[in-house]
């Protein structure tokens, strides 16, 4: 069976993610995204958790002992598995395509695998990000996350999807076995340059974005200081858009500062105007995959000022040193900030050169990638299928 005859079939996809809904982390948007633009061409289901829509086959939700407040705020539930409910999802599906590294991935890889169907899983969580958002502090713990996902998700899987290098080499470096590509979250066609009319009231400001989850990992809170002990802090105006746990706290910090942050929680055509309104974007997490708003940043030619840290991806977008500063020290950051306020005409020419760099990225190059990889797997299982007689049911 060759790949065009795999496609005048439509491909059955079954996405499995604990949280689809209204969970703002990037995993989740990164996937509801994969899905619209997949279902063009593929039969998508998603196994999940939420509310009952077409396409969408529900399980029961949970939250973690000791972390249930922070799961809430973070509309982030893990899903109780049932193998009735996933053997009923896999029937006559070609591909299962594993998000999270929890209960639900664990299961519904050990059913695919009863049942010979080929195993996608992506690589979108650190362990490092459960241990900060849960204030653990222990890499034994982490260590610990990661045997456990080879063991059960990872080298069961028949191709894992690492989103950079970066996320690529950490896996190995946890004794990852199973083959790898690299596929980039992609850039939607809607982040584009865009001419915008600066309010009367930013005139005069030098505005700095910064967009995502409001959450420890992100270290916003190191943005808010280093713009307090900058020489212009009387002049920028900083834009926090998204929500999370660390909101409040945030808020609270932010009140200290003479132009005091504007907290926005924005929809993606929204979001266009402000990564289009912004100077400078600056991104203070350490840890990370990829980092899909970076790469929205600069799909609109938003020059992105970037924390440099051994458990993050997202330098690797950087054009230069100087768009670099050591993770989590205020000092430098602020350095960074006052030398692009006062050389604007390089800040300026920056922008065409990201511009260009985010043309490696755009979510159609992913979106192919992603449909091989799909049609690949499905016909080398269909040949190895002729060899060996299938159990599914």
């Amino acid at each position: 069976m060759d790949i065009d005859n795999t496609k005048k079939r439509r491909l059955k996809i079954l996405m499995v993610i604990d949280c689809y809904d209204d969970s703002k982390n990037g995993a989740t948007i990164s996937t509801r995204r994969f899905t619209d633009l997949l279902r063009a061409d593929y039969d998508v289901s998603i196994l999940t958790t939420g509310e009952a829509a077409p396409g969408k086959i529900l399980l029961p939700r949970f939250y973690a002992p000791g972390v249930k407040r922070i799961m809430k705020k973070m509309q982030a539930p893990l899903a109780v598995p049932s193998r009735r409910v996933l053997r009923k999802a896999m029937k006559d599906t070609d591909i299962v395509h594993i998000q999270f590294p929890f209960l639900l991935g664990i299961e519904s890889v050990r059913m695919a695998r009863k049942l010979k169907i080929p195993v996608v899983a992506t690589f979108h969580i650190q362990a490092e990000h459960l241990a900060m958002n849960a204030g653990i502090h222990s890499s034994a713990f982490i260590r610990y996350c990661y045997k456990i996902w080879m063991k059960t998700i990872y080298n069961r899987a028949n191709m894992v999807i690492c989103p950079s290098r970066f996320a690529e080499d950490e896996l190995k470096r946890y004794g990852l076995k199973s083959p790898t590509t690299i596929i980039s979250n992609g850039i939607l066609p809607v982040f584009h340059p865009v001419t915008v009319d600066r309010p009367e009231t930013m005139k005069g400001k030098f505005i700095i974005l910064s967009v995502g989850r409001l959450a420890p990992e992100k270290r916003h809170d190191i943005i808010i200081r280093a713009i307090k002990e900058s020489k212009y802090r009387d002049r920028i105006s900083l834009f926090l858009i998204g929500d999370g746990p660390v909101k409040e706290k945030l808020q609270h910090l932010g009140a200290e500062l003479p132009i005091p942050p504007i907290f926005l929680f924005l929809t993606p055509d929204e979001l266009v105007y402000y990564y289009n309104l912004a100077d400078l974007y600056v991104h203070a997490a350490t840890i990370e995959v990829e980092c899909m708003t970076v790469l929205e940043a600069m799909g609109c030619g938003l020059p992105v000022l970037i924390a440099k840290s051994t458990k993050s991806a997202t330098g690797q977008f950087a054009l230069d040193d100087r768009f670099l500063y050591t993770s989590d020290d205020i000092a430098a950051l602020t350095a960074r900030i006052d030398y692009w306020i006062e050389h604007p005409d390089e800040l300026q020419n920056s922008k065409s050169l990201y511009l260009q760099k985010s043309t490696h990225y755009r979510i159609e190059q992913s979106l192919e990638k992603m449909s091989s990889l799909y049609l690949n797997l499905t016909r080398q299982n269909k040949d190895q299928s002729r060899v060996t007689p299938s159990t599914r049911e």
